[in-house]
C-alpha cells in the first residue's frame, strides 16, 4: 500500500477544525470573545488588536511552546508543532527526545514507513515510567526497525530542513545521522514573553508559572491554568484547572487543585500508560511495596486481532495490599488506566480486584487476574524488561 501523505495531512486539518471550540457556544452563555494576540500593557491591562482590555482578575491559560535548545544549526530542525503538517513525508527522520512527544512521533512515522532514529540523553526512554515498562515499549519499537541512541549528547545540526544532519556524542565517540527532517521534541514550556508578561513579577516554576494550590500566581490578581500553571501538561488537567481558576478568581480561593492522581497515556502503538506511584517512586519515598508483573501476550482476543504486545505492572502496599500504582503497555492502555485510577482512589486491595468477575476475552480481565498472583519484591532499578 502506498502512503498518500497529502490526504493524511488534509484529514488532520479537517479533524482539528471539527473539534475546535465554536465561539458561538460561549457567546450564547454571555461570554465576550475577542480573537487576536494579547499582550500585557500593565498588570491589569492587556492589548488585543489595538484595543485595551482591563480586568480586576486575569487568568493566564495560553498554553506552551516547544523547548528549543541553543545548538549550532538548530534552524535546520522542526518541532512537534510542525511535523504532522509537513508538505512532504520524511522518509528518514531523526527524533530528538525520548519523552512522550518524541516517542509518539517516532512511532507514528515508523508505522507510516519512515526510517526513524531516536536520540536522547536519558539511558532509557520515558523516564517517568519504571525502566522495565519503558524498556518493553522500546523493544517493541526496535523490533519494528526504530533505532535508539540513548545516553547521547546532541552537539549540532547542519544542512537545512529537508536535508539535515544531526551530530551527537555517546560513550566518548562522535556520531552523525543524516535525515530528511530532524524533529526536536524535548518538552514544552510556557513562556511569559508570548504574552509580554516577563516584566509583571510572575515567579516561574520548572514548566510554567509558580502557583498556589488555588492556582493563584505570585501576582495576587493573576491566576493560571493548564500548561501555564506548570502542573501536568494534559488536556483534562487544563480543563479541570480552568474551571477551578475561574471559580477562585471570581469567588475567592475556595477550591484546591488536586492533580495527585491523574491517569496518563502515551499514544504509541501499543499505548503505554501509568497512574499513581511507580515502583521506583514508591521505593524512593520509603514505601514498602509488593509488585505484580505480567506479560500480556497470548490472550485469545489479542491473538485474534494481532494486537498481542503487552506488559502490566501493579504496585501494592506491602502492609494492606492496597493498589498504589499501575503501569501498562497495551493496545487498550488508555481505557484500562482509568480503571486503575478508580481502584486506587477507592482504596481497592489486591483481593478485592482478584474477586471481580470480568469480561472474557478482554484486555481488562488481565488487570483483575494479575491481582490474584503472588506479589513479590523486586529491584526498583532493575532495567530488564521481559524478552520479546
Amino acid at each position: 500500500m502506498t502512503l498518500d501523505w497529502p490526504t493524511v495531512v488534509r484529514r488532520q486539518h479537517d479533524i482539528v477544525k471539527e473539534f475546535q471550540p465554536r465561539p458561538g457556544s460561549l457567546v450564547r452563555t454571555g461570554v465576550d470573545i475577542i480573537l487576536g494576540e494579547a499582550k500585557f500593557a500593565d498588570p491589569h491591562t492587556l492589548t488585543v488588536n489595538g484595543s485595551a482590555l482591563r480586568g480586576d482578575r486575569i487568568i493566564i491559560a495560553a498554553g506552551s511552546i516547544p523547548v528549543i535548545p541553543a545548538l549550532p544549526g538548530i534552524e535546520a530542525t522542526i518541532t512537534s508543532d510542525e511535523i504532522l503538517f509537513l508538505p512532504v513525508f520524511p522518509r528518514r527522520l531523526v527524533v530528538v527526545g525520548t519523552g512522550v512527544i518524541g516517542l509518539e512521533m517516532a512511532g507514528a512515522f515508523s508505522d507510516f514507513g519512515a526510517e526513524v532514529v531516536v536520540v536522547g540523553q536519558d539511558h532509557e526512554i520515558l523516564p517517568a515510567f519504571d525502566p522495565d515498562v519503558a524498556g518493553y515499549l522500546r523493544k517493541v519499537y526496535e523490533s519494528r526497525g526504530v533505532t535508539f541512541h540513548l545516553g547521547a549528547t546532541l552537539t549540532s545540526f547542519s544542512g537545512r530542513r529537508g536535508d539535515v544532519t544531526a551530530r551527537f556524542t555517546k560513550d566518548g565517540a562522535a556520531h552523525e545521522v543524516a535525515a530528511d527532517q530532524a524533529c526536536v521534541a524535548i518538552g514544552r514550556r510556557w513562556r511569559p514573553e508570548t504574552l509580554g508578561a516577563e516584566h509583571l513579577g510572575l515567579k516561574r516554576g520548572r514548566l510554567g508559572l509558580e502557583v498556589t494550590p488555588f492556582l493563584r500566581t505570585s501576582v495576587a490578581h493573576i491566576y493560571a491554568a493548564g500548561d501555564a500553571a506548570g502542573n501536568a501538561q494534559l488536556t483534562p488537567v487544563a480543563a479541570y484547572e480552568g474551571r477551578l481558576a475561574a471559580h477562585n478568581a471570581l469567588q475567592g480561593d475556595e477550591q484546591i487543585a488536586d492533580t495527585t492522581l491523574v491517569p496518563q497515556c502515551v499514544f504509541t502503538t501499543p499505548e503505554v500508560a501509568r497512574v499513581g506511584l511507580t515502583h521506583r517512586a514508591a521505593t524512593a519515598s520509603g514505601v514498602k511495596c509488593h509488585v505484580a508483573t505480567q506479560d500480556l501476550r497470548g490472550a485469545s482476543n489479542g491473538r485474534a486481532t494481532g494486537e498481542d504486545d503487552g506488559y502490566l505492572k501493579l504496585v501494592f502496599h506491602a502492609a494492606d495490599e492496597r493498589l498504589l500504582g499501575a503501569q501498562m503497555v497495551s493496545y487498550a492502555s488508555a481505557e484500562l488506566i482509568q480503571l486503575a485510577a478508580l481502584a486506587i482512589r477507592n482504596g481497592d486491595t489486591a483481593s478485592a480486584l482478584a474477586a471481580q468477575l470480568s469480561v472474557h476475552p478482554s484486555h481488562g480481565e488481565r488487570f483483575f487476574k494479575i491481582a490474584a498472583h503472588d506479589h513479590h519484591e523486586i529491584d526498583a532499578e532493575d532495567p530488564s524488561p521481559l524478552r520479546l
